[in-house]
């Protein structure tokens, strides 16, 4: 986890898509306990400060790593603390900014629950994976710029992009589109943490720049998020609704007849795998009622399909496989 990446955050055989081959951690041996840095709470009470260099250093000492980040990268303050110190009072007196840290705040005062999820999902990591990096994680307010940040050994929640569909400041910016907005909610927060987490740990690689590697890649990305929230709905790990998982299981073979009839599985053509598998309204290759990212439905499908007819693969080893192709053909998929 090296470099700084922002996460706009966006089955084996799917009856109910449980873990048909029973792949199961036991972590009752693994002694782990999340804990929540609070820089959003630590940031707002410079509000009140007598001393305000004083405590903005203070709060960089806290946050060595994280605090640049912040202020540079995801609120864009700037780098420098003498700029931060003047843009701050006009931050806290800013209206819209107090109305989204009091929501903000109000709304993840207690995150009990969030903690233990997170902590039982990443003892499922370690337990299929034991070499696998445990972050630090702190929430913050993004100012709702982005949902997740990584930096190393560091995952950042950005709560204000966890308060709800319908939260009244997301529609009021014409930037954020409802097809994006679908997934802001507090349900999707702890699977968009796992997923991020997993993308960091396992990093694209691939042996041929192809459509089907991308899908595959995603689909293990989805399977695994799945593999440590066993409890969680397939369609919220997903990120659609369950009317949208629907049009995904009704329609998975048509859609698979569309990628085998355009020949688009082994296309190079990057331009496709941006309209099969990037956030939009729709997925472009198939309907205009299809959801966005349909392409990675399908990776997930096949993926599941490959583990499910390979009982002695384990994750270790399937996240170590870069062939996609191979993976597609071991799996006996054609739904």
């Amino acid at each position: 986890m090296k470099r700084i990446a922002l996460f706009v955050v966006t089955s084996l055989l799917i009856v109910g898509c449980g873990q048909k081959n029973g792949r199961k951690a036991d972590i009752s041996g693994i002694d782990m306990n999340i804990k929540i840095a609070r820089f959003d709470q630590d940031l707002l009470a410079l509000k009140e400060s007598k001393n305000l260099k004083d405590d903005l250093d203070k709060l960089f000492d806290k946050y060595p790593t994280f605090a640049p980040i912040y202020f540079g990268g995801v609120v864009y303050f700037g780098n420098n603390k003498d700029t931060i110190l003047s843009i701050l009072p006009k931050f806290f007196a800013d209206s819209i900014a107090n109305k989204l840290y009091t929501d903000a705040l109000k709304k993840w005062s207690d995150i009990s629950k969030v903690e233990k999820q997170l902590t039982e999902a990443i003892k499922r990591g370690k337990y299929f994976f034991p070499q696998i990096t445990v972050p630090q994680t702190i929430m913050c307010v993004s100012l709702i710029n982005q949902s997740m940040i990584v930096a190393d050994s560091i995952i950042a929640i950005g709560i204000d992009k966890y308060l709800g569909a319908n939260y009244p400041l997301y529609a009021e910016n014409s930037d954020n589109y409802s097809y994006l907005i679908q997934n802001w909610t507090p349900e999707k927060l702890v699977s968009d943490y796992v997923s991020v987490w997993l993308l960091t740990e396992f990093p694209y690689q691939t042996q041929q720049e192809r459509l089907i590697d991308e899908m595959i890649y995603k689909g293990k990305i989805l399977y695994l998020t799945s593999l440590l929230l066993p409890n969680e709905k397939p369609n919220l790990i997903m990120g659609y609704s369950e009317e949208q998982w629907k049009w995904c299981r009704d329609n998975e073979k048509a859609m698979w007849q569309t990628l085998i009839a355009e020949q688009h599985l082994f296309s190079s053509d990057y331009t496709l795998v941006i309209k099969y598998l990037n956030e939009s309204p729709f997925t472009q290759p198939f309907t205009q009622e299809s959801p966005g990212r349909a392409g990675q439905y399908v990776g997930w499908q096949i993926v599941n399909a490959y583990m499910s007819k390979n009982e002695n693969i384990t994750p270790q080893e399937l996240m170590s496989n870069p062939n996609g192709q191979m993976i597609l053909e071991q799996s006996g998929y054609n739904p």
